[in-house]
């Protein structure tokens, strides 16, 4: 007698963005059929670079993409601290995480979503959700899925139609510029795969993260107050940065000239529940931070992987997405927190600013991580958060 096969899983996903790719790449490597819509003419990411921690990592692994970006990105030597011109700290030397253009990473994803077999519908816009299983489109459609998927950003338009969530938003009063530059010859090199945080607090907070993100670009994430017009421009305002940072004006000047990047002000929008019926939210429509902490990408990455995990170990959706949310919860609760203190008192600043309580998000290790995968990213005994 043969045994009936178990009839494949469908999944609606609204948002082609790091975490809606990693949900979709993680289900279909499960057996599951996704279609994958995203809104844009094409799949793409803005000029930018990003952190991806140990979390995220180890969540990438999963899913059979961290080898690529190992390969095409740059894992820094240390994290230095630099506060008026004075170099006050250097940490995390040997800590497993890379630095990589958020184009880059986008592309790695959406090529191992295609060959997962993921259906990327472009010029899809989805305008919400049905708690029993389906996704609302633009254009009127209805499309039937065993679940439906939010991963439509931090102005989820499917969270914004699910009514039974409760949604907590708080504003700051920081924001950043995010640029990509070609990597001049002064910062060629390996003594340059490193990220520097730039700081300056008086007479008011401004800084500039700098991470190289491989032989050709460094990304600069340039904060300041939003109450400061000219440093929150896009084109980069050359002069009033290169006067808070004269020992970076070539790098400034470069920043100026820079296409493709962009502002965004620092926010935090909490969710309660993550789902409803047999839709769910995954990535910055769920729980989007500020980037104090650098591990809004990473958070979503991790809990999209994990979602899938959960979904494979229980039959029952509902069972599965309440499991999910309590092994995820507590660490993105945490993560959002974290990220929310030090936007407000800018501890970084100080140098040093690494301490095991901060590493807990860097640290934390989703439950669809096998112990083989775990030991390929040993934390050195300085940097354990536990």
């Amino acid at each position: 007698m043969t045994t009936p096969r178990k009839p494949t899983r469908h999944a609606e996903v609204a948002g082609a963005g790091f975490a809606g790719l990693t949900v979709s790449i993680a289900l279909a490597r499960r057996g599951w059929s996704v279609r994958l819509h995203e809104q844009n003419d094409e799949v793409r990411d803005f000029g930018a670079g990003i952190l991806l921690w140990r979390n995220a990592m180890l969540a990438l692994e999963v899913i059979g993409v961290a080898e690529a970006i190992r390969d095409n990105g740059v894992r820094p030597q240390y994290y230095e601290t630099n506060l008026d011109g004075v170099s006050v700290s250097a940490e995390l030397p040997g800590y497993p995480y890379w630095a990589i253009t958020r184009p880059k990473l986008h592309t790695l994803l959406a090529d191992a979503a295609r060959a997962a077999g993921v259906e990327i519908v472009t010029g899809s816009r989805a305008v919400g959700a049905d708690p029993a299983g389906v996704l609302i489109m633009e254009d009127g459609g209805r499309l039937e899925a065993d679940l439906v998927i939010g991963a439509d950003g931090a102005g989820s338009a499917v969270r914004n139609s699910l009514g039974d969530l409760a949604q907590e938003r708080k504003k700051y009063s920081d924001g950043v510029c995010r640029v990509l530059i070609p990597r001049p010859e002064e910062f060629r090199g390996e003594q340059w795969d490193r990220v520097v945080d730039f700081w300056t607090l008086g007479p008011d907070a401004m800084r500039i993260l700098f991470i190289s993100t491989g032989p050709e670009t460094i990304y600069l994430g340039m904060m300041a107050e939003t109450s400061n017009e000219r440093a929150s421009r896009i084109p980069i305002d050359v002069e009033v940065w290169s006067e808070r940072f004269p020992q970076l004006a070539p790098i400034v000047e470069l920043a100026g000239k820079a296409e493709g990047g962009r502002h965004d002000s620092y926010q935090t929008t909490r969710v309660t529940p993550w789902s409803s019926g047999r839709a769910v939210l995954v990535g910055d429509s769920a729980h989007s931070m500020c980037p104090a902490l650098g591990q809004g990408a990473s958070v979503g990455i991790v809990n999209a992987v994990d979602l899938a995990h959960a979904l494979d170990q229980y039959d029952d959706i509902g069972q599965a997405l309440a499991e999910w949310e309590r092994r995820e919860r507590p660490m993105t609760d945490g993560a959002q927190s974290r990220s929310g203190y030090m936007a407000e008192t800018r501890t970084l600043a100080r140098g040093n600013g690494f301490t095991p309580e901060l590493l807990e998000t860097a640290n934390f290790v989703s439950a669809a991580v096998s112990p083989e995968l775990e030991a390929l990213y040993p934390v050195p005994e300085a940097n354990r958060s536990w």
